[in-house]
């Protein structure tokens, strides 16, 4: 091995740049390319005067370490701060209904769990309790199936529907009907399997398996950094002795050479005998035209904005103490979940103020996206104003867009990317694919993904 080339500057090339200085050896010469005149990708921080806002993600699992292991490796760890926690509810077309405590993605850990919700008539409870207690007959899929479609099945559609997919939409992109089961939730799967049906292997889920579980914990089961995110990109940057980083410099075209690959760029060519490609998929197909592009092109983004409205704390008056909501698609509304920053991460916002975060545009009904700040802060401020009392414009506003946001996982994702990598070894070896395309959209997925690609990498000498 000569030099090694990461395409993209995000947390994910980040990552792959820091750990190939750690187990690379040092006459390897390694580069990373950046299409745009800064790094950091998704993550960006807005900070102004006390506040700090993000544009991107705000948080990662705190349970998947691999992230947590990456902040303490630059020397961050004293910086870590977990989620306020607090209530938090779903926005029906009826108004705004708390969401059950005891429950793991709207899935009920406790029979009683929905006793008291307003989400659910009298007759729906029922029929939900029945399908606890007396499980429907289904049998565990033994393959990857729909994950709406498992879920339907065994508790129901009405809180699939009004609770469940309002959550996930948070989480992962795409339709719940064609979402994978065990690229994204296994561990419900596993669970039936080892105790026999969904609700007792929920019952039975390892604290740490738990994703967003509401009510059950004093400690927040998020992470972030206190000056924000983007602190933690910037170390990395500041970290990397042997990179060099090229950045405005934008990929064209990879060509084969003896040995290796050559990148065209708008800023000259780069040749190399390793690649590491952390780009989105669809620049996978113009790269590499060998590889299965209908999985690729499958791999559309879904696109999202943000709109986060600054408040003094006497200029709006918030209809619940909690930490926000999110939106069920038979509420009235444009946009899809709201976070109240000051509730959520207290520590980035002063005394006096309120920051909520508005989130835009759902799978198949993006077009907000597109438009204007000014009509999307319009927007937000209309629906805001269905369910509280804001008597004063905002401060400020901070307006944000992900077009090359979150990939659906479909059914059968995790095979075709074991087929997708399968191929790349015959057709293109000494390329690696990494990012939120393949093993996980989360932070620390990219991020465990790439770190152990690296290792791979380096016992291959």
């Amino acid at each position: 091995m000569r030099n090694v080339t990461i395409v993209g500057g995000g947390i994910t090339g980040l990552t792959a740049a820091f750990y190939a200085e750690r187990y690379l050896p040092n006459d390897v010469t390694i580069k990373l390319v950046e299409t745009s005149g800064r790094l950091g990708g998704k993550i960006d921080t807005f900070e102004t005067g006390e506040f700090a806002v993000e544009r991107g993600p705000d948080s990662y699992v705190f349970r998947k370490t691999a992230m947590t292991d990456l902040i303490h490796d630059v020397g961050l760890g004293d910086e870590i701060v977990r989620n306020g926690v607090g209530q938090a509810y779903v926005l029906h077309h009826d108004g705004l209904h708390p969401i059950p405590k005891q429950t793991v993605m709207g899935i009920p850990l406790d029979v009683d769990a929905f006793k008291d919700t307003t989400l659910l008539s009298d007759e729906e409870h029922a029929a939900l309790r029945a399908m606890l207690l007396s499980p429907p007959d289904v049998e565990a899929p033994e393959t990857d199936v729909s994950l709406g479609l498992y879920l339907r099945e065994r508790v129901g559609d009405p809180i699939v529907d009004r609770l469940i997919e309002p959550l996930l939409s948070g989480i992962y992109a795409g339709d719940i009907d064609q979402m994978s089961a065990l690229s994204t939730f296994p561990q419900f799967i596993e669970g039936e399997k080892k105790h026999g049906n969904l609700y007792e292997g929920m019952r039975h889920l390892r604290p740490e398996q738990r994703v967003a579980e509401v009510g059950a914990k004093k400690v927040g089961q998020f992470a972030s950094l206190k000056r924000g995110l983007k602190s933690l990109t910037d170390r990395l940057a500041e970290r990397l002795e042997r990179t060099e980083i090229i950045l405005n410099c934008s990929v064209e075209q990879v060509e084969e050479i003896e040995g290796g690959y050559r990148l065209l760029t708008n800023r000259g060519d780069i040749e190399s005998d390793h690649l590491i490609l952390t780009v989105p998929p669809r620049l996978i197909r113009q790269f590499l035209p060998k590889v299965d592009s209908n999985f690729l092109a499958d791999m559309k983004p879904h696109a999202t904005a943000t709109c986060s409205l600054v408040f003094k704390e006497d200029d709006i008056e918030l209809p619940f103490v909690g930490t926000g909501f999110v939106t069920s698609q038979e509420a009235d509304v444009t946009i899809t979940a709201c976070t109240f920053i000051d509730q959520k991460w207290p520590h980035a916002v002063p005394e006096g103020y309120h920051v909520l975060r508005v989130f835009l545009g759902r799978p198949g009904a993006d077009e907000i996206v597109d438009a204007s700040d000014e009509e999307i802060v319009a927007t937000a401020l209309r629906d805001l104003g269905g369910l509280m009392t804001i008597k004063a414009a905002p401060l400020e506003t901070v307006v944000s867009r992900l077009r090359d946001g979150l990939p659906p996982y479909a059914v059968f994702h995790s095979d075709r990317v074991r087929a997708l990598r399968a191929e790349m070894g015959r057709v293109y070896p000494g390329i690696l694919l990494a990012g939120i395309a393949y093993d996980g959209i989360g932070m620390p997925d990219c991020i465990k993904s790439v770190h152990e690609q690296i290792k791979a990498l380096a016992e291959e000498g």
